[in-house]
Order: structure tokens, then C-alpha cells, then sequence
């Protein structure tokens, strides 16, 4: 990182003389004014550097009258901004580099993630959830042997070194011990094996999370990690998930958040936040004040997201702002707006990654209503994922065909959103952008991103 000073300041007027561009500034940097310093970030690179206005006024010069004359008029700044790639050869095709690294990521055969939904029933019933809840929907026991036979089937292939098996919902503890336990057993047993490496995770609300949980890991040496949501603080969390009239969860769930985090589960707390239940949600991560700071830095993020149906334009930022600084006060580890959808992104953008229903219905996403009518194809009895109207091929292929996004400077960072979007816009020829062309949210974006590097940086100085 660049600080001010550290580049030679000219004192001579700002006059760039014409000359052959060799080299150009990235489609991929900003400049941004953060902390009262001026911050040139480069979202492919992920690199900033701060520099002071002066080198700010020469440099936005440069761009416009040709970035080649500032390598005669400041050679220093010139030869650093290329080294780090702020300026890149003029030949080179910078969206190209982008989709040859999405593709590395999203082609990898080296891991696979299944998500399985054992059911589609849950014990709470939150306003904002897409799904259809069906009571008694619940894996049987020929399709438990269908998934075990994908598993024998996938841990078996050459080249596969780990194998990540997710369940979903529904509630995927309603069942646990029948329904959920025989298919983890069949991993581990598949997986070792074949000498693959392999982990279990849950997405659950955590209200039936028990002893017995525990200790069945525990005594086959498995640690799980679970994603465990929230609806802001107490009073308004149990205005949206309650056991009856006169009963809430939040003190329930927090009571298991903690004993998970004392076996050294690791915990990711999501909040599902509104303009409602996000000024107090802060105040959760007080109730963590009596577990060990080294154990919730190694065991315990929280982590915001609105929800959908709540999303709009708006200055809710400065809450979320606020309440993230306070959580931090407690020694909780938060995070919010982590964007990196291309070295780090979403499952179902991967080939190597399914959902499977608890009825054998195969999916790519979680976010989406498991209906057989909107299904991608299915499990066969041979335990092979059959994709349906050419499903899998068609959203591998979905991305960096929007227009919009080829010429964004958010492009290493959004990836035009999920392959999903991608695919749905492609396919009615519509041109989108995840952040409705919103110069402004994408500089937020890039500040929180800048915030991230230097937290990061003062981690590793400590």
C-alpha cells in the first residue's frame, strides 16, 4: 500500500504531451475518496493506493489526454502504476482476463458441493421466505440409497480431493437423527474410501440444535459448520420466528449459538435485516460478551443481509455502517458487502455442485422454490444427475454476455451477479445491472472493499 509522500511530487504545471498510447489505465480502477484521502483501487487486481491530490489532479489529466505522457512528465508514479497494474499493455483484453479466471474457478473438478434439502417442512413460518413448506415431505429410504449411490459414484472420480455435502430446507434438523445421519455416515464412509477430504455444513434456523447434535459429530470426529439465521435483535426476532403467541426463539437459538461455539463449531450468524430490525440488531453480539474473545474470533462471524422483499433504494448504508462499527466494539467478527463474485463465487455457479431435493428434484440454487414444475432435471436410479432441456450447459454458459457489465468497473468484483440472473436475461435479451447502473452504490462498494484491505493490513501488523 501507497501512502502519501512516498511518490515524488512535481512542481511543474499539469501538461501532458501527446505520444503513441502503449499502455492503458484499467477499465477496473476508481478513485474514491475515503477516510479524507484520496484511494486509486483496482477491483481485478484488488490492489489500492493512496495517493494525495495533487498526484489525484495529474492522473485524471493523464487519462484524458493520453496515459503514455505521464511516464515523461512523473516516471516514478508511471512505472509504479504499470508495476501494479493500475496501467496495463493497451492489447491486453481486460474482460477476457476476467471470464478466463471465472471459468478457472467455476470449471474446477477438484471439488464437488452437494446441497441436499431432506425436507421441505419447517418448525417456523417467516414472512419472507420463497418456500413452499410441505409437511411430512421428507427423504425416503430408497431415496437416501440414490444419494449414497452419487456419492460412491462422485467420491469415486479421478481427480476429486474434496467432497462438501450442505443440508438445506425446509428445516434440515427436523429429521436429523433418520433421515440426515445415515446420508452423512455414507460421505464419510465414501470419502475416506477414495482418500477425498470432505465437510458437512447446515443452513438451519438453530432452534434444534441439542446435545445429541453434538455429540453424533463429536463421536465421529466431524466438525460441522452451520449457518444459523437471525431476524435482528430479541423483540423483533420473535415478532417473525416464534414457537406460539406466548413463545419467542431468539433466547433459545442464541443458547445454542453459544454451546456450538463452545465445541468449537464454527457459527456464521446470519441477520436478516429491514429498515425495521436493523438499528438494534448491534445489540446481538452482546449476548456473546461471556464467550472467550479467542474463541468467537476463531468460531463466530455474524453477518448482514436484507432481505429481498425489503430492498430498496435507500440511505440504509449509514445504519448498516453504524451497527457493524458497534459489533466490532464487542469483539465479534462481522461482515457485510463481501463481494467477490469471480475468485469467490456463489456454489451455484459451479459444475461441480448440485441441489438435491428430498423428492430427487435437482436444482443449481437454494434460492428458489422447490417446485418440480421449476426443476433442472432429476436423480436417476443409478444415482446420476440427469439436467433436463440442456439446463446445466446453458447456465454454465450464461455469464459475461450482458452488456452492460463489459464495460463496468465492478466486473472483477459483481461478475454481473448470479449465473442465474445471467441466464434468465440472456435468454429474453434483457440487459440488466445488479446495481441498476447506480454509479454511487458501486463506489460504496468499493470503500467497503478498501475498508476490508486495510483492516486486513493492521490484522497482520498486530
Amino acid at each position: 500500500m501507497i501512502r502519501e509522500g512516498t511518490i515524488k511530487q512535481p512542481s511543474l504545471s499539469i501538461y501532458l504531451p501527446n505520444r503513441n498510447i502503449n499502455m492503458k489505465y484499467s477499465q477496473f480502477n476508481s478513485i474514491e475518496l475515503f477516510d479524507n484521502r484520496y484511494h486509486l483501487y483496482n477491483s481485478f487486481t484488488q490492489k489500492f493506493i493512496v495517493i494525495d491530490e495533487v498526484l489525484k489532479d495529474m492522473l485524471e489529466a493523464a487519462i484524458v489526454e493520453g496515459i503514455d505522457g505521464l511516464e515523461e512528465y512523473h516516471p516514478d508514479f508511471y512505472s509504479y502504476l504499470k508495476s501494479e497494474e493500475f496501467l496495463v499493455p493497451s492489447e491486453v483484453d481486460e474482460v477476457q482476463k476476467v471470464v478466463a479466471l471465472s471459468k478457472s474457478v467455476d470449471e474446477n473438478n477438484h471439488t464437488f458441493l452437494l446441497t441436499i434439502n431432506p425436507t421441505m417442512n419447517c418448525n417456523f413460518k417467516c414472512w419472507y421466505c420463497y418456500e413452499t413448506h410441505i409437511k411430512k415431505s421428507a427423504v425416503t429410504p430408497q431415496m437416501i440409497n440414490k444419494i449414497g449411490l452419487f456419492m460412491e459414484n462422485t467420491a469415486s472420480k479421478s481427480g476429486l480431493r474434496f467432497f462438501s455435502l450442505a443440508f438445506f430446507g425446509g428445516e434440515p434438523l427436523l429429521y436429523f437423527k433418520r433421515d440426515v445421519v445415515p446420508i452423512i455416515l455414507k460421505m464419510q464412509e465414501v470419502c475416506i474410501k477414495n482418500e477425498v477430504d470432505y465437510s458437512v455444513g447446515f443452513t438451519t434456523n438453530g432452534y434444534l440444535v441439542d446435545d445429541d447434535f453434538i455429540e453424533f459429530f463429536k463421536i465421529n470426529n466431524m466438525i460441522p459448520s452451520l449457518q444459523i439465521t437471525l431476524d435482528g435483535y430479541k423483540e423483533e426476532h420473535d415478532k417473525v420466528r416464534f414457537v406460539n403467541a406466548s413463545k419467542g426463539s431468539y433466547e433459545e437459538i442464541i443458547t445454542n449459538v453459544k454451546k456450538l461455539l463452545l465445541n468449537s463449531f464454527p457459527v456464521r450468524l446470519r441477520i436478516n435485516y429491514t429498515t425495521e430490525n436493523l438499528p438494534n440488531s448491534y445489540k446481538i453480539a452482546s449476548k456473546f460478551n461471556d464467550i472467550p474473545k479467542e474463541v468467537l474470533e476463531r468460531y463466530l462471524v455474524m453477518d448482514l443481509h436484507r432481505v429481498w422483499q425489503d430492498s430498496k433504494n435507500d440511505d440504509i448504508n449509514w445504519t448498516v455502517n453504524k451497527v457493524v462499527q458497534e459489533v466490532k466494539k464487542e469483539n465479534v467478527p462481522i461482515e457485510h458487502m463481501q463481494l467477490n463474485n469471480v475468485r469467490d463465487s456463489c456454489y451455484a455457479d459451479k459444475r461441480n455442485s448440485v441441489v438435491i431435493n428430498y423428492n430427487g428434484d435437482l436444482f443449481k440454487c437454494t434460492a428458489r422454490d422447490f417446485t418440480t414444475v421449476g426443476r433442472a432435471g432429476y436423480l436417476d436410479e443409478g444415482g446420476r444427475l440427469v439436467w433436463e432441456n440442456d439446463y446445466l450447459e446453458r447456465r454454465m454458459n450464461a455469464k459475461f454476455k450482458n452488456k452492460p457489465c463489459q464495460t463496468c468497473r465492478l466486473m472483477p468484483l459483481c461478475n454481473g451477479g448470479c449465473s442465474q440472473h445471467a441466464m434468465e436475461a440472456a435468454e429474453k435479451g434483457i440487459e440488466y445491472c445488479v446495481f441498476s447502473g447506480d454509479e454511487e452504490q458501486k463506489s460504496i462498494i468499493i470503500k467497503a472493499k478498501i475498508e476490508e484491505i486495510i483492516e486486513s493490513l493492521e490484522l497482520n501488523e498486530v
